[in-house]
């Protein structure tokens, strides 16, 4: 606390200081540039729409996250600020100011002053400014597309180097300074820009939205351009591939008559499933029938070789062989195209023939008994079942065995069919799905595409800058001025700071109590002058009375109190404090007796310590004068030493310290050896020489007691909450003085 205390008192004692220098300080820079050339802000709005604006992409339901949203308007407010943005916007603004520009009288576009200065700097390229035209819009196209031809990467080349050079308003440094942000978490964009130029300052805002269209329509069009030029050129090189790739598998199908591969394969082996059971059916009907026939041929022996033997058998069972085979090939080749009709016309030709068989072998009547007289009509007609039986199966053979050649070179066929067809179908899918997945990319770039046009079609001024006629409100030589005030109070308190740390004068309170490590009893004035010397006398005994107050409480009772006063230096003042206390005892009544080096016929100082020392205090107490208070003034320490017997057989011990002069080492040397000389009796500091400040942290407040004085008495105190009033009769009292 009471470091705060000390501060706030420090602050006050600097008070001065405080007010006067700043102001002085601030007022010369004022008056200095004061006729230093004012800044002009002007400003704009832009609505991007790119977060809370309508697209397609919001529309189909795709959302974006914070980070997304931050990252895309990081962007605008990269492209707004690129070196490429602005070397164009610089560009553009020197055609512009070499166009319209008037080396007479200022306009809206630059100063007069201005024009001439960046005109007169450019003399290398005045054949560039083109003003052949009647419309200067022409004129300022021309020049900026002769300015961009005229452009190298060389150092030599003065278009190259109006961005790069110091050269006003057009340069990066200058441009640099415009500034841009965004509003809170909103889709709004801020652009401001301050020049001393207010034609310069709004034609550069103007250019730079301008511009920064036109560049964020190409980086952003620009590459989902070439996104969509790449994938359209993959498609087209894919369709190719595609389209080469089904005609090959078309024209295989052709070539091998195959329509569907899978069923037809399927057919085959039904067909050959069923010619197996086929085949193996009729083969068993061939044999049984064979087999029976020829049983029965045994049996009947001669018979058989007269019916075999007969024309009309022999005729007869050729044709029904012949039936027989055709029925067959009509039965088991399907897919040749024979009638219905046909084959209900062959059958019953195979009919006919049959019944004539049978009827030309019962014309045979000599053999219907055999020579023992048995019956061989029933055994002819079995045999004759069992020889068209066996006819029909021997056609149907014939006819299978061929089927069965047809069959094996089916297979023949369909074989590296299948494994041609499965790679050529496999390189058409693997081209289909490339084909797919491209398309499907280039209509994802074709959104997007659609989605940056309706983004940049929401690109849009909700402000558009003005031009500025009026000054900033903070203008160079105004904030030159604060910064001088503010430079100048800062100096002001780390001067006086670092004074007040490094002083080692006990010209307070707290520097003496912290130097010495000694408590401080009282406190005496120094003179005062002018308005104040009227209240010396009043502090001179106010200090006095305060110090006499405090010396009271070290009295011991029915003796003779002694009082010495020492110091280090001559000229302490030690002798004034003696009589202003000597004066207050007096006052209350006291005896006082006051001894000083002084006043004996002594001329040396140890002797008068030495007569002192010889003495016993107990002889001061039977002196008839039975003194009570007996105020002793010693010698300077630097001119004399004194004795323990002397400091400790007192009742208190006071160090006189003049508060304007240096406390040095020497000081606190001596200042330590008497204290330790003391022993247990009391040893204080009195500062005397002190300021009228200083001698309130000791005394309370002093007159005169006006409402500002106690108001910061109050403040310096920490009383931020009191109601401490003076008394009217101390009021009184001290207008009296």
């Amino acid at each position: 606390m009471k470091y705060i205390t000390y501060f706030i008192k420090f602050f006050y004692r600097i008070r001065f200081w405080l007010i006067i220098a700043p102001i002085i300080v601030a007022s010369l820079v004022y008056w200095k540039t004061n006729n230093t050339p004012r800044d002009y802000t002007t400003t704009c709005s832009i609505y991007t729409g790119i977060i809370t604006g309508v697209n397609i992409l919001s529309e189909s339901g795709v959302t974006t996250t914070s980070y997304t949203q931050g990252s895309m308007m990081d962007n605008l407010l990269n492209i707004i600020t690129a070196d490429q943005t602005l070397k164009q916007v610089s560009l553009r603004l020197y055609a512009r100011i070499m166009v319209y520009g008037d080396p007479h009288k200022d306009n809206i576009y630059t100063k007069a002053s201005n024009y001439r200065n960046l005109y007169n700097h450019g003399i290398p390229i005045h054949n560039l400014i083109d003003k052949k035209s009647d419309n200067d819009s022409i004129n300022e196209q021309r020049t900026y597309e002769k300015l961009l031809a005229y452009e190298t990467n060389d150092p030599t080349n003065y278009v190259y180097g109006i961005y790069q050079w110091n050269l006003p308003y057009v340069n990066r440094e200058t441009l640099k300074k415009i500034y841009v942000k965004r509003l809170g978490n909103s889709d709004v964009l801020e652009v401001s820009y301050t020049t001393n130029d207010p034609g310069i300052a709004y034609q550069t805002v103007l250019i730079l939205i301008d511009e920064f269209n036109k560049q964020y329509q190409e980086l952003r069009f620009g590459e989902t351009n070439n996104v969509i030029k790449h994938f359209r050129h993959e498609l087209d090189s894919i369709g190719k591939e595609l389209k080469i790739s089904e005609d090959s598998l078309t024209k295989y199908r052709v070539e091998k008559q195959v329509i569907n591969y899978d069923e037809e394969t399927k057919h085959v082996a039904a067909l050959n499933r069923d010619y197996e059971l086929q085949y193996w059916e009729t083969l068993n009907n061939y044999n049984s029938t064979d087999s029976l026939k020829r049983e029965l041929e045994k049996r009947m022996q001669l018979y058989t070789e007269i019916i075999q033997n007969n024309n009309s058998f022999i005729l007869l069972n050729s044709k029904i062989s012949e039936i027989n085979e055709k029925l067959a090939m009509a039965k088991y080749y399907t897919s040749d195209a024979v009638s219905k009709v046909t084959i209900d016309s062959l059958q019953r030709e195979l009919d006919k023939n049959e019944t004539a068989l049978t009827e030309a072998v019962h014309k045979i009547g000599y053999l219907k008994y055999s020579k023992e007289g048995i019956s061989n009509e029933n055994m002819i007609e079995e045999w004759l079942k069992q020889v068209l039986a066996y006819k029909k199966a021997q056609a149907e053979l014939i006819v299978l065995n061929k089927r069965k050649i047809h069959m094996a070179q089916k297979y023949i066929h369909f074989a590296p069919i299948g494994s041609t067809l499965t790679r050529k179908e496999r390189m058409v899918n693997i081209n289909e799905r490339r084909y797919l997945a491209i398309l499907d990319a280039l209509n994802t770039a074709l959104l997007k595409q659609k989605s940056i046009q309706m983004n940049s079609a929401s690109l849009k001024l909700m402000n558009a800058p003005y031009y500025p006629l009026v000054p900033s409100a903070l203008g160079k030589h105004k904030l030159l001025t604060i910064g001088a005030y503010l430079a100048t109070l800062i100096f002001t308190i780390f001067f006086f700071l670092i004074i007040e740390i490094l002083d080692h004068t006990l010209h307070n309170l707290f520097k003496a109590e912290q130097l010495t490590g000694c408590k401080v009893l009282g406190a005496f004035t120094r003179q005062l002058s002018l308005a104040a010397r009227r209240y010396n006398k009043v502090y001179a005994t106010l200090s006095a009375q305060n110090l006499c107050n405090s010396a009271t409480t070290y009295f011991k009772p029915d003796q003779s109190n002694i009082i010495n006063l020492i110091s280090n230096e001559p000229g302490e003042g030690k002798s004034y404090i003696m009589e202003q206390m000597a004066q207050q005892f007096m006052e209350r009544g006291y005896d006082v007796t006051q001894l000083s080096w002084q006043n004996e016929p002594q001329t040396d100082a140890q002797a008068f310590i030495q007569s002192l020392n010889m003495n016993d205090p107990d002889d001061l107490e039977k002196n008839s004068l039975k003194e009570k208070i007996v105020i002793v003034e010693y010698p300077s320490l630097k001119e004399a030493a004194l004795t323990a017997n002397i400091l400790q057989n007192v009742s208190l011990n006071l160090q006189v310290v003049d508060s304007r002069r240096t406390w040095k080492n020497t000081d606190q040397q001596r200042f330590e050896r008497t204290k330790e000389m003391c022993h247990k009796a009391p040893l204080f500091l009195v500062l005397n020489y002190t300021k009228r400040d200083a001698a309130e942290d000791v005394n309370g407040l002093m007159p005169p007691y006006s409402f500002l004085r106690k108001l910061l008495y109050q403040l310096s105190q920490l009383g931020l909450t009191a109601n401490d009033k003076t008394t009217q009769i101390s009021k009184d009292k001290h207008r009296n003085d």
